[in-house]
């Protein structure tokens, strides 16, 4: 797959690719290390794919609609925060005053890039190691996870999300300002980019991720939570409780709502009783008595379930740390008992 277009525009184009990655990136493991130190392909894997958002693709229709993500003038009118998100799970994904993008890598306006690094090996682009031939060799960071096509998918519906997102030049101005393009980047080179990668864009050749425009956190959330079985974590912790304290707040909180509920209705049945049409009416009597029985009962075992969820949470949060500390200091390679000895 060659680059879907030609044009480069940033000025310094002729230029070692190796410098345009970033700094640092985390890799699978949570190892940091240096994109230029590291295998490109797996540092593209990291940065491209999105394998949660894949994990739940014929839901996306619960989660937004499918049609580009509207321009970022459009995002402000709407009253909400262009918020950086590196993470690519998190483009386009929106929830209450907030969107997430995930800003264009300068990498990726490289017609040069796409050619080395998410061409097909077998065809005239080539990647880091040549000698890979089919998905899913081992190579020293780890094993690879996605065919080229795959990524060059990813990296196309990115792209293209951007042609819809910088559609006139307030648009531009606004990605300058929230750092979502590269600095050096100008107006009339983006137009020519939009305009070359837009003649030959089909929705085929885009991640079907990038068929929808903007998706919604609390929705993805649900169908992680009740879709996936992610009951406690969900998609996503942005946006939810810090901690358990508020977490438990905002429970009682609504559990607060039903208890408001229930006192009008039975108010209101003690108003119905003091009248001499009532007073002597059997079923209403039951149906008052009953009432408030099953307010009774439902208000205590709502407000156990909540704790008991709360418990379950920590217990599953408690597990989770320590079983995922122990094979960090493996990976690491540091003893944990390090941790209790008292250096004198």
């Amino acid at each position: 797959m060659e680059s879907p277009f030609e044009t480069c525009p940033l000025k310094e184009w002729q230029v070692d690719l190796s410098t345009l990655l970033p700094a640092s990136h985390r890799m699978r493991g949570d190892h940091i290390v240096s994109p230029s130190q590291s295998d490109t392909r797996v540092f593209l894997e990291n940065e491209l794919l999105i394998p949660r958002i894949d994990a739940i693709r014929k839901h996306l229709w619960i989660c937004g609609r499918p049609m580009p993500p509207r321009p970022l003038h459009k995002q402000v009118l709407l009253g909400r925060e262009i918020t950086i998100a590196e993470e690519a799970d998190h483009h386009c994904v929106w929830a209450s005053d907030k969107i997430y993008l995930k800003p264009l890598p300068a990498y990726l306006l490289h017609p040069g890039f796409w050619r080395t690094h998410l061409s097909d090996p077998n065809g005239s682009g080539s990647l880091n190691d040549h000698a890979l031939k089919m998905h899913g060799q081992s190579t020293v960071q780890g094993t690879y996870t996605a065919s080229v096509d795959d990524l060059a998918a990813c990296a196309r519906g990115l792209l293209f999300s951007y042609t819809a997102l910088i559609a006139y030049e307030s648009d531009f101005q606004i990605a300058k300002e929230k750092f979502l393009i590269p600095e050096e980047v100008d107006w009339s080179s983006w137009r020519i980019l939009c305009e070359e990668y837009l003649t030959n864009h089909t929705y085929q050749s885009v991640n079907p991720r990038y068929w929808y425009g903007e998706l919604r956190m609390p929705r993805l959330n649900k169908v992680y939570k009740y879709g996936k079985g992610h009951i406690f974590r969900g998609f996503s912790s942005i946006g939810s409780p810090s901690s358990y304290d508020d977490w438990l707040r905002d429970n009682f909180a609504y559990l607060s709502l039903v208890f408001a509920f229930v006192v009008v209705v039975i108010s209101a049945m003690q108003l119905g009783i003091a009248t001499e049409r009532l007073a002597g009416n059997a079923s209403f009597q039951n149906a008052s008595y009953g009432f408030t029985v099953f307010s009774i009962v439902s208000l205590v075992i709502l407000s156990g379930l909540i704790v008991v969820i709360a418990l379950c949470m920590i217990a599953s949060n408690w597990i989770a740390t320590k079983t995922y500390e122990k094979k960090r200091f493996e990976k690491m390679g540091v003893d944990i008992n390090e941790l209790s000895s008292v250096r004198r």
